[in-house]
């Protein structure tokens, strides 16, 4: 089944930035908006320029993209919001070209846009979370995409307020269900984008009949053939009037959906002369918009009606047709697939070498799907290698080391013993007096570098110190919250349970209020013993993972007053320990003085992993604070020690009555 996600999320790329509407050769947009940038317009409208004329050409012509990305830029340096948005339309000349790289600037764009609480921020927020969606989905990776299309997308969508972008979220969800194969689940999701966009405008009819074919799609694959025969039919109704309307994007590529849809709905209802017909359609629409990827399955359709139809020679026929093609060796499946049927065929043919040639090429595709685990392997003993060739690189340096500071001994009786006899040589005293102050400044330069030595390893010394006493601390914490919990925490339960006892050997009145009270405070005393062993060492993170530890953490720090909002990212569980524990402490700190000292009652805490590095960024509500007067024992110093041990980078935007934001970014390493 073809990936509709990508078409939609394309459909409203397109239709938010008219791209499907400007040409190139629309010389009168770009010159009007040149004049802008050129002429004595504020600095905010040439930015808007700018960043309209890197849409237009991103697709185009990269270079002239990025010399009015750069240009907007500068204009918009004054304007957080518009230098925020600044790279979400960087992250447009990638989006196709270069995921990694895309991934970091929508990244980076939502960090900024996050500090902004506007209905059109969150609508270009949600954009920023559909497009890192939309690269997931072309890396294959539907878990991601779905998630970030549910927890992302759409909760900004809403925020927004836009039904356009709330019925999208909601029919790309349903999408991506069914390439997974959840029919059932898909349908709520579609039904709700139906709800959202029933009433779409004659220019948004391409978002109505796209989500009608998609609809019947779905009753398709749960084998409901008169909804689906419904829905086709309603798709028909509106492929129809856009005939004589303007719609904000090409229909010839939904009349391309609704013949491939036709086409299967009259294979499974036994129609195969209306089948041949419209597969017919469809191929040559998909050969007019150059749409292989469909061609490539109505191809297989078709194949499969003149297969079972005993018409073997033009079932090849057919199946040749795309052979060859880029497309169809994207996806390992796809490549194994055409090359089964073609082994199919050709058994039925009588050529029956040529079905065995590939029938072997088939089973060596099918096992190159299970070489990711080798793969992963062997990078692993790749990289023990390195690290084994780094250690040798090392010892072959402090080799070196030794032997140079045996030549530098060696050079330092050389001079003595020039010195000496310089007092014997009175005929060249001038040139010895020159060669002297010559040699003393080489003397200094070298006792500055030695110090500069000296520094370093002081510095590395520092460094282990340092990491010698978090990990004390840290073992510290555990012994004595584990004696806590197990120990003294284990005494007052037992206490408990003999008081109890007690009471009923001698015939005492269970209800009496003195013994209540004196039960009621050794409850409270378990219960606070065990929050202190907790917060000393939390077995979560031990025995889960740092995001479960972070989530933990974050709910058992909300009240009544206080709601955390924690956000986690590919979260990795193969971090360093001793890393998970210092950014655990980290994010434990700065929530005790957000409880303390903010009076906040909102925080976001949001937590993400990419390229070996781990983000945390914290935002509240509360009454903000001077960061150029702030005092040290509001904990700040200890988390700035933290983060500088780590050699990350810590950031805060506070202003006194507007809140915090503390933004951290930490090198990580992997276990």
């Amino acid at each position: 089944m073809r990936n509709y996600i990508t078409l939609f999320l394309s459909l409203i790329f397109c239709s938010l930035y008219g791209r499907a509407q400007l040409q190139p050769a629309d010389k009168q947009y770009t010159d009007s908006l040149n004049s802008l940038i050129n002429g004595n317009a504020p600095d905010s409208i040439k930015a808007i320029a700018g960043f309209k004329l890197t849409d237009f050409w991103a697709d185009n012509d990269s270079t002239k993209a990025v010399a009015f990305l750069t240009k907007a830029r500068n204009h918009s340096r004054k304007n957080p919001v518009l230098f925020a948005r600044s790279y979400w339309y960087e992250s447009l000349i990638y989006l196709e070209k270069d995921y990694p790289k895309a991934e970091k600037l929508l990244i980076h764009a939502d960090s900024l846009l996050s500090r902004f609480n506007t209905k059109g921020i969150y609508r270009l927020r949600s954009m920023v979370w559909h497009n890192y969606a939309l690269i997931q989905q072309h890396k294959d990776d539907l878990k991601t995409t779905l998630d970030i299309l549910i927890n992302r997308a759409l909760p900004l969508s809403k925020k927004a307020g836009e039904k356009e972008f709330i019925g999208t979220e909601y029919v790309s969800i349903g999408t991506i269900l069914m390439n997974i194969g959840q029919y059932e689940k898909a349908k709520p999701y579609l039904h709700q984008g139906l709800s959202a966009l029933k009433d779409a405008t004659p220019d948004k009819y391409y978002l109505l009949v796209n989500l009608y074919i998609t609809i019947s799609q779905n009753y398709y694959h749960l084998k409901h053939y008169s909804e689906t025969k419904k829905y086709l039919d309603l798709a028909k109704i509106i492929l129809d009037k856009s005939d004589h309307v303007r719609t904000g994007y090409p229909m010839a590529v939904f009349w391309l959906d609704y013949y491939k849809s036709t086409t299967r709905y009259f294979i499974n209802t036994k129609q195969e002369k209306l089948a041949l017909a419209d597969a017919g359609k469809a191929i040559k629409l998909a050969e007019q918009l150059k749409d292989n990827y469909t061609l490539q399955e109505i191809v297989f359709e078709k194949y499969r009606i003149l297969f079972d139809q005993k018409k073997f020679a033009e079932a090849r026929k057919t199946l040749l047709q795309v052979v060859g093609q880029p497309e169809i060796n994207t996806l390992a499946t796809n490549k194994l697939r055409l090359t089964e049927a073609l082994s199919e065929v050709n058994y039925e043919l009588g050529n029956f070498k040529e079905a065995y040639q590939l029938l072997k090429k088939s089973k060596l595709l099918n096992d190159s799907l299970n070489e990711d685990k080798t793969k992963e392997d062997i990078n692993a003993l790749e990289i023990k290698y390195k690290n084994a060739e780094n250690q040798k690189k090392i010892a072959h340096l402090n080799a070196e080391k030794k032997q140079h500071a045996a030549i530098i001994k060696n050079n330092k009786i050389t001079t003595l013993l020039l010195i000496a006899a310089s007092f014997f040589l009175l005929v060249i005293i001038i040139l010895l007096f020159f060669y002297f102050n010559g040699y003393k400044k080489l003397a200094e330069q070298r006792a500055i570098n030695y110090k500069q030595k000296v520094d370093d390893l002081q510095q590395k010394q520092q460094l282990e110190i340092s990491r010698a006493m978090l990990n004390a601390e840290e073992k510290e914490r555990n012994r004595v919250a584990q004696d806590l919990h197990d120990g003294l925490g284990g005494m007052l339960s037992g206490l408990k349970i003999n008081l109890s006892n007690w009471a009923k050997h001698r015939e005492m009145q269970l209800h009496d209020v003195e013994l209540q009270r004196i039960v009621t405070q050794l409850d409270g005393s378990v219960t606070e013993l065990r929050h202190i062993a907790r917060n000393m060492m939390p077995q979560t993170l031990l025995k889960f993972g740092l995001e479960t530890a972070l989530k933990d953490l974050a709910e058992s720090a909300m009240s009544h007053e206080l709601h955390i909002d924690f956000q986690a990212l590919n979260i990795s569980k193969n971090i360093a320990l001793e890393e998970q524990i210092i950014i655990y402490r980290i994010v434990q700190e700065i929530l005790t003085n957000t409880l303390k000292h903010a009076r906040a009652t909102e925080v976001v805490l949001q937590c993400s992993e990419n390229e070996n590095h781990f983000y945390i960024t914290i935002e509240d509500n509360g009454k903000g604070f001077d960061t150029s007067t702030y005092k040290k024992g509001m904990g700040i110093e200890n988390i700035k020690n933290r983060v500088a041990y780590l050699k990350g980078n810590f950031e805060i935007d506070a202003q006194p009555g507007n809140g915090a934001t503390f933004n951290i970014e930490i090198p990580i390493s992997y276990e």
